[in-house]
């Protein structure tokens, strides 16, 4: 991502930001006197040194506007209101213009990208939000993903919504996503094939609630690699009900694209008939549409339920039920 983010201090009782950039301009104050050119100042400054300006011209050499390029960003702090954040695409180079008594220094931004957001809001990331508080003239935000995540979101009008520990939660399960799926990776590394049977009948051991684990490991096992067997009921007489889960376990890289798990699955529902669920566990990255497929046509013609456990969520339920195992 080939640009650069700014945050600028916008607030003024007389000058409308948010209008100028509505308009195409992005302005910037420290800009009240006619000299101020930032071009020429530069200039004067590399001919003749930093004192060959006037305190008023030192006041105003605002020089990382020259940095400005066609493509980069500007988030105004504090626009139009406290708490508020205005953020524009800019289109061009740094110009100037001394026609009013401060904001003379200025750059075209594209009308269609301004965006007016509460910084406080749920769809912004928790890191982007802490460096959207004023911390000076301007400064540079570094977090491009965050940013560019935020634009997508004001790109389709997404209704505001208020900041909750959820929301915040939500962020970081997007952000562990991938150390999770390497996790799985590794275990596939460390456990393949027989071995991650056996590591995840050690983690359904631990799971309460859980009354049997058993363990098939051989080529009969009629398509359950592990049988659960769990407490489904009350503990009151009469209410109480045991349920058998069918599990069925490959070791997987990349795409998981064989149908022969589901066939599993429904072989063990055959021989199985007291089993009331069944469990796909695969180690591969994501499962392909046709897997998917499979498994909604398992679901409607048995009428169990069948879930799946792939990538990132095998290791999110080992170190769940099986974390003193890894430890």
């Amino acid at each position: 991502m080939d640009f650069t983010i700014y945050a600028l201090k916008g607030s003024s009782e007389w000058f409308d930001i948010l209008s100028s950039l509505k308009n195409g301009e992005g302005r910037f104050g420290r800009s009240y006197i006619e000299s101020a050119d930032l071009r020429k100042l530069k200039q004067k400054v590399d001919a003749d040194g930093w004192d060959s300006l006037s305190n008023e011209e030192k006041d105003c050499y605002q020089v990382f506007l020259l940095d400005f390029k066609a493509g980069d960003y500007v988030v105004y702090i504090n626009v139009p209101e406290w708490g508020k954040c205005t953020v524009a695409k800019v289109t061009g180079r740094y110009q100037w213009k001394f026609e009013d008594a401060d904001f003379n220094h200025r750059f075209p931004v594209d009308p269609s990208t301004v965006y007016v957001f509460d910084r406080n809001d749920a769809s912004v990331h928790p890191a982007l939000r802490s460096r959207l508080k004023l911390q000076g003239r301007w400064w540079r935000i570094y977090l491009k993903d965050e940013f560019a995540e935020l634009l997508e979101v004001l790109k389709k009008g997404v209704t505001p919504s208020e900041r909750t520990p959820e929301a915040n939660l939500r962020f970081l399960s997007n952000e562990i996503q991938p150390f999770l799926l390497n996790i799985t990776q590794r275990i596939h590394h460390t456990h393949p094939n027989y071995d991650f049977e056996c590591l995840l009948a050690e983690a359904f051991r631990k799971i309460p609630g859980v009354i049997d684990v058993k363990w098939q490991g051989g080529a009969g096992d009629h398509g359950a690699d592990i049988i659960v067997t769990f407490d489904g009921g009350l503990p009151i007489p009469g209410l109480e009900k045991q349920s058998v889960l069918v599990v069925q376990v490959k070791s997987y890289e990349g795409d998981h694209w064989d149908t022969k798990a589901v066939e599993d699955i429904k072989r063990a529902f055959e021989h199985y008939p007291e089993a009331s669920m069944g469990l796909i566990i695969s180690t591969a990255n994501s499962i392909t549409t046709a897997v998917e497929e499979e498994l909604d046509k398992l679901r409607e013609e048995s009428g169990k339920p069948v879930s799946l456990l792939v990538g990132a969520d095998v290791a999110a339920f080992l170190l769940r039920y099986g974390a003193k195992l890894l430890a």
